[in-house]
């Protein structure tokens, strides 16, 4: 319901940063309105007493102005100022006019975690600072002639609303306190993904591949790169709008060929990489086959056919660069021997 008039009156959306603060600010306003509300009531149908009467009745009246202030005229900050003024004001009376009577003492309570809701740490414990002083002064001023509170129907009355104000100003602060971890949690991991990802193809993106290198739990893999042949005619000749859409597609088929047998992400431009975790060579040179050959065999929208060439090496973790700069020499191979084919350079092992 909260959501539902702050998205339609204010147009804010639980994601705004705004939300949180003024979904308090509406709860509360709506809590203390119902309970000077029923406080109207009780005082004219249950024990007429006109002194109290009229303050629940300003209470009201300042409650709705409250209201109107937030959701018509669109000022928070104006309507925290008057609902705070509002249930200060009120509940000093009610203690000033009812002294220590049917625990009206009690209802000092609401303000403190009000003003730090509404104003926040500083200028909350500022204005809960005044009011303590102020309450302070009119219990010295009458603690003597005070009489000891009966307990009685408006005494339980007193408490029981001031609970029921107090657990519903807690409640939902905790389930807007969640609600702002959560949207917090899935704007984290969108972070963490966008991170990881390359925003074009969607495959993983180069800090993502070299990570994974670095923190393997193996001691080595196979690992691939494969380069678009002769891409940039395929921009000059159909657009770079068109060429975006055609490594987009072959991210797909990259990604479909490999299926679960390895990791494949976008190195940058138009070079590609695969991470394999095949136990055997043998495996590993099959899956470079199905590549340069899918890929020859697959027809691309709107650009003629596309070829790959692909280096592949076996990656060792403790040689990173090494491993790297292997990989990057079986592509120049692959591309000097005439493109649309695979080369494997293997490590020297005393290098």
């Amino acid at each position: 319901m909260i959501q539902h008039v702050l998205t339609r009156c204010l147009g804010v959306e639980p994601s705004d940063k705004d939300y949180r603060q003024l979904s308090l600010t509406l709860s509360a306003a709506v809590v203390c309105t119902m309970i000077a509300a029923f406080f109207c009531g009780y005082n004219t149908l249950v024990k007429l007493y006109w002194p109290l009467l009229i303050i629940d009745m300003i209470a009201v009246m300042l409650g709705l102005l409250t209201l109107f202030v937030l959701l018509r005229l669109k000022s928070p900050q104006v309507a925290k100022v008057i609902l705070l003024l509002m249930v200060a004001l009120v509940c000093f009376s009610v203690m000033e006019v009812r002294g220590n009577q049917s625990y009206s003492l009690a209802w000092a309570f609401l303000c403190p975690p009000l003003s730090i809701f509404l104003l926040g740490y500083i200028y909350g414990t500022i204005f809960s600072g005044v009011y303590l002083a102020c309450l302070c002064a009119l219990m010295l001023m009458n603690g003597e002639v005070w009489e000891d509170a009966a307990w009685q129907g408006g005494a339980f009355t007193n408490l029981v609303m001031i609970y029921l104000g107090l657990f519903a100003f807690a409640c939902h602060y905790e389930a807007s306190r969640r609600t702002a971890q959560k949207l917090l949690r899935e704007s984290n991991e969108k972070l963490a993904q966008l991170a990881h990802q390359d925003p074009l193809t969607g495959l993983y993106n180069r800090r993502y591949l070299e990570d994974q290198m670095l923190q393997m739990d193996n001691e080595s893999i196979f690992l691939a790169m494969v380069d678009v042949d002769d891409f940039k005619r395929i921009n000059d000749a159909f657009g770079h709008e068109k060429g975006d859409q055609a490594l987009t597609q072959m991210g797909d088929l990259l990604r479909e060929i490999i299926g679960t047998e390895g990791v494949v992400g976008r190195w940058g431009g138009e070079e590609f990489v695969i991470l394999h975790y095949a136990d055997q060579p043998s495996v590993f040179i099959a899956l470079l086959e199905r590549l340069v050959a899918g890929v020859a065999e697959h027809s691309f929208s709107d650009v003629p056919p596309i070829t790959i060439s692909v280096g592949a090496t076996t990656y060792y973790k403790g040689r990173h660069k090494a491993s790297l700069r292997y990989v990057d020499d079986a592509l120049y191979d692959a591309k000097e021997s005439g493109k649309n084919r695979y080369a494997i350079m293997h490590h020297v092992v005393d290098e």
